[in-house]
């Protein structure tokens, strides 16, 4: 019998999975996260699975966050929008795959964990109850190195590639939660719906919030490069529009306060807020330049085709705030800056601290604009005209 197996709390039978056949219509399960950027990389393992399973049912469990660009996705059967409850969701899930039997339907064949290591997933693949799991941490790891793959809690680790050698071809985070799925498809081409954005959006878009204030540019950077940008290319203040969720209330974050003293300093546009996510997406498509921040909007404005600046704080190997061989985007309209300060406090700590781990930023502060013009340049230069 291929693969590893055991039982969970209820003492359902469940196997690692390991390519075993799963029939003509299976019901498959995809566990999401709630942060934009992460639902965005699983497009490929979504395509990849609508298109080697055509006669799969796939659930998605994600986010209400997302949802709006999981009701237009082509490759999904159904959505949970639960993701951001954690444990406290698991009662709904339970009651979900009580449903499914009493309606009737088989039992769910495969659930694939893409949340990371979150303390709330085995948990709920208990509750699904299915008959072969991706990623999730209670059973033990089988022997194939894709099973153990998917546990490894390494994957922005440089030497990932080395240790599963013939078996991925990079760590770009949306080629590994296809390979440990065993799905087979473009693993850099990201598809997102869209919709037609309002009239008028600026030609620049930047995003400078993230989830994790270690990501952040410092607000003189920001006023620095977006001056040049106006005074090279000739564009009032209002050609820029500044993207990202709602603004709260009341600043609370860094990159709250951040966004805020950047309006009253610039006069750019407020768009924060004001476009659903596929209107967002539509705007992207259309527009010339984002320069943003490893986030969400980054990832949107990757797989919208803009000609996009990633402002990653790492070194010319890829150490720093956030690992960017995991997560920037591998395409052609992507340009992803270097800082020349060296720092590997985010990495030690693995990437779970929100906040720089020093008194002075270096990784960031040292991601000079003089640095990032040129590859503001290259990707004005790229880009065509707003169509009208």
């Amino acid at each position: 019998m291929a693969g590893r197996h055991g039982r969970d709390g209820k003492g359902l039978l469940m196997r690692r999975f390991q390519n075993q056949p799963l029939g003509p219509s299976p019901r498959i399960v995809v566990l999401g996260a709630p942060k934009l950027g992460n639902y965005v990389v699983l497009q490929p393992l979504l395509r990849g699975l609508r298109h080697q399973y055509p006669g799969a049912h796939l659930t998605y469990v994600g986010s209400r966050r997302t949802l709006p660009l999981e009701e237009l996705n082509p490759w999904l059967d159904a959505r949970l929008p639960i993701a951001e409850r954690g444990m406290e969701a698991l009662p709904t899930l339970a009651a979900w795959r009580h449903a499914q039997t009493q309606a009737g339907h088989p039992g769910v064949d495969l659930v694939i964990n893409a949340d990371g290591h979150a303390p709330h997933t085995p948990a709920w693949v208990t509750a699904l109850a299915p008959r072969f799991v991706v990623g999730a941490a209670r059973l033990p790891s089988g022997p194939h190195p894709l099973q153990a793959l998917a546990l490894d809690p390494h994957w922005a680790s440089q030497s990932l590639v080395t240790r599963y050698a013939g078996w991925i071809s990079s760590n770009s985070i949306r080629e590994l939660h296809c390979r440990v799925a065993w799905v087979s498809t473009d693993f850099e081409r990201v598809e997102l719906p869209s919709q037609p954005p309002p009239a008028g959006v600026p030609p620049v878009l930047v995003a400078v919030n993230g989830e994790r204030s270690a990501k952040l540019w410092p607000l003189q950077h920001w006023l620095s490069l977006l001056g040049q940008l106006r005074r090279e290319l000739d564009l009032p203040a209002t050609a820029i529009g500044l993207i990202g969720g709602p603004p709260p209330a009341r600043p609370r974050q860094p990159g709250d306060h951040l966004e805020q003293e950047l309006l009253a300093r610039t006069g750019l546009r407020d768009l924060r807020g004001q476009l659903s996510l596929p209107a967002l997406v539509g705007a992207l498509a259309r527009s010339r330049l984002c320069i943003a921040v490893d986030s969400g909007p980054m990832h949107l404005a990757a797989a919208a085709g803009c000609p996009t600046v990633a402002l990653f704080g790492t070194d010319s190997e890829g150490i720093g705030a956030s690992p960017r061989d995991l997560w920037a985007p591998r395409a052609g309209h992507v340009w992803v800056s270097s800082s020349d300060q060296r720092c590997t406090g985010c990495q030690q700590a693995r990437f779970d601290n929100p906040d720089c781990l020093l008194e002075q930023h270096l990784c960031m502060d040292h991601l000079s604009p003089a640095s990032v013009w040129p590859l503001v340049q290259k990707a004005w230069q790229s880009s065509r005209p707003v169509r009208a």
